[in-house]
């Protein structure tokens, strides 16, 4: 295994010894092999939810199924085990679509040796996977700790983050003091992140017949001096001390339709932007109008931000969470975390737009969102561990 995870690591801890013994790697890569093998593309995720539900109900801990959208459920499980904290453990069931270079059926499972190949084994059914063992565990030594534990697998991060969006709109903001998001990260653990708008340009101009061109405005023209300038922003954008730099890169510019003799009057621009904390929504789009009203354009230029959104989000390495973490990682690993800022997705919402200080950590995994996905199977034991030590360290002893 290529972590330094494993049961002598696990033995590090001073909890009675319960936590070692408290996640079987067999029964890690079980389910997880159960759960991939269940197709759920963005959409389709109610098979697999009610999978993950019945498990948990099935082990004494009944679930709910709150509709995040029509015939789209989030799983919901409150731990209550007295006055304390809340804790949430957030965690996504929905994959992305299938790469047609597969050399095996994606949804087979497939066990070779420590790794387990197969789509959304790594992102992150093994983080759900690992989150539903150490609720259990947790749910079977309440005397260990005291507070909320708030199980939550969510559907549609790999789109518009449907379910994590309907999970804060339930008013989760107001009850949870901590959270953690499963996400495959073992080597690099995630306190922070960039965030991304996909700013929408719509460039209006006035129609022509093409051989009077002099009477109209071209869009697409003016949309194109204004994607031939963008490059010039670069060197305003803010930088970060650990996540990477801001930056933007076109993702379309499209400007008439069908051939016709006719001058465009609507084109539209797309640009994928990144953000780093301290940048927000209006800072970003006030910069693309200032772009724009200096091309002194016959054409006007609306802006706009087309979801998803993602918030750029950073944990303070102080905090209660990352502490708590930070001492559980080493307990498993013998070592500290060694950081990373990358990605975004449902951590960026739970941080910012939740205000929530969020971890994200999950097992040792590869190649996400391609063919040959895989997990190492010993560590979705060692994060499920990793998680059991930091919850009944960040919440008090029972």
């Amino acid at each position: 295994m290529s972590t330094e995870s494993g049961d002598e690591a696990g033995e590090m801890t001073d909890d009675g010894g319960w936590i070692a013994d408290a996640i079987d790697a067999e029964e890690a890569y079980r389910l997880t092999a159960d759960l991939v093998r269940i197709r759920s593309y963005p959409g389709e995720e109610a098979a697999v939810q009610r999978a993950v539900a019945d498990w948990l109900t099935a082990n004494g801990m009944p679930a709910e199924l709150p509709e995040a959208a029509p015939g789209r459920p989030n799983v919901v499980l409150r731990l209550e085990n007295g006055p304390g904290p809340t804790i949430l453990l957030n965690g996504h069931t929905d994959t992305v679509l299938a790469d047609p270079a597969w050399e095996h059926d994606p949804w087979e499972g497939r066990r070779e040796g420590d790794r387990l190949f197969g789509l959304g084994a790594g992102d992150m059914k093994c983080g759900v996977a690992a989150m539903m063992l150490a609720t259990r565990a947790l749910d079977q030594h309440r005397d260990a700790w005291r507070g909320t534990v708030l199980f939550s697998s969510v559907v549609d991060e790999e789109a518009y983050s449907v379910g994590a969006h309907a999970l804060i709109d339930s008013g989760v903001a107001a009850e949870v003091d901590s959270c953690v998001v499963m996400e495959s990260a073992w080597e690099r653990p995630c306190i922070g992140a960039q965030g991304k708008l996909l700013v929408r340009v719509d460039v209006r101009g006035r129609a022509a017949h093409a051989s009077f061109a002099h009477e109209g405005v071209n869009a697409a023209v003016e949309a194109a001096r204004l994607v031939a300038r963008l490059d010039e922003m670069a060197a305003d954008f803010p930088t970060h001390p650990h996540i990477r730099a801001s930056q933007a890169v076109l993702s379309s510019l499209s400007g008439g339709g069908a051939y016709v003799i006719t001058i465009p009057e609507h084109a539209v621009v797309l640009i994928n932007r990144h953000t780093v904390p301290g940048e927000t929504e209006a800072g970003v789009l006030a910069q693309y109008r200032g772009l724009a009203d200096s091309l002194g354009s016959a054409g006007t230029f609306d802006f706009s931000i087309d979801p998803p959104y993602y918030p750029p989000w950073e944990t303070d390495p102080a905090a209660p969470v990352a502490v708590a973490f930070a001492e559980a990682y080493r307990a498993e690993t013998g070592h500290d975390p060694d950081y990373g800022y990358w990605g975004f997705g449902d951590p960026n919402l739970f941080s910012t737009t939740a205000g929530i200080p969020t971890v994200m950590f999950g097992a040792h995994a590869g190649r996400y969102h391609q063919a040959g996905e895989w997990v190492d199977i010993p560590s979705i034991a060692a994060a499920a561990r990793t998680l059991l030590r930091m919850t009944v360290g960040l919440l008090p002893a029972g």
